[in-house]
């Protein structure tokens, strides 16, 4: 079954997952002026169009050819530079270290014996005193029945945790919700939310 968000990503007039999440904005004050900021997975670009519109330095990327497309479309309409390419994370050309990586809503969707690998992956690429934000469903609640093909790495609540026991947990949040999309579509979701600094050079 085609997940719900490959038809809303054709809909150029409105965000597929709607505003910026708040744990973003909160962060922004405690980044350099000339942040670099990946956003991994990042859909039609409610997280990379707003950090780009203040001024940071954002690489996007997503597996979805509807959501880059529309993600091209929307920073060419708002003059955003936004280095933006099609592909998995495993597949993605890193250059440089980042300031902040933006994993939101990503993880469930991943083969839980890539996981680590790819969280150990994206520490390694964040700088020192970098910061990753983390958003992914746990399993507190049962998978809705439309979205069991492609959440298949689900995780237990507050396992994301101990991934990042050697970085310090600067947020962590859980929470169970309903969710209704523009299209219709309902889901319950339970949620674990992580914002996680990696060490300083002269920590």
């Amino acid at each position: 079954m085609k997940p719900f968000w490959e038809d809303e990503y054709l809909n150029e007039q409105r965000s597929t997952f709607g505003q910026p999440s708040p744990e973003v904005g909160d962060l922004v004050p405690r980044l350099p002026a000339d942040a670099r900021i990946l956003d991994v997975g990042c859909g039609d670009g409610r997280h990379a169009l707003y950090l780009a519109g203040l001024g940071f330095q954002v690489d996007a990327f997503d597996v979805s050819e509807n959501a880059i497309r529309k993600l091209d479309l929307l920073k060419e309409q708002r003059h955003l530079a936004i280095h933006t390419r099609v592909c998995d994370v495993l597949d993605f050309d890193f250059q440089h270290k980042y300031d902040l990586i933006i994993i939101h809503g990503v993880l469930q969707f991943i083969d839980r014996a890539k996981q680590p690998g790819i969280i150990a992956l994206l520490k390694e690429w964040t700088c020192p005193g970098g910061y990753h934000i983390i958003a992914l469903f746990t399993d507190e609640v049962p998978v809705p029945d439309d979205l069991k093909d492609v959440m298949i790495g689900v995780y237990r609540n507050e396992e994301i945790k101990e991934h990042y026991a050697d970085w310090d947990v600067c947020m962590f949040e859980r929470k169970i919700f309903h969710d209704e999309h523009e299209n219709g579509v309902r889901h319950c979701h339970a949620m674990n939310k992580l914002v996680a600094r990696k060490a300083a050079m002269a920590e």
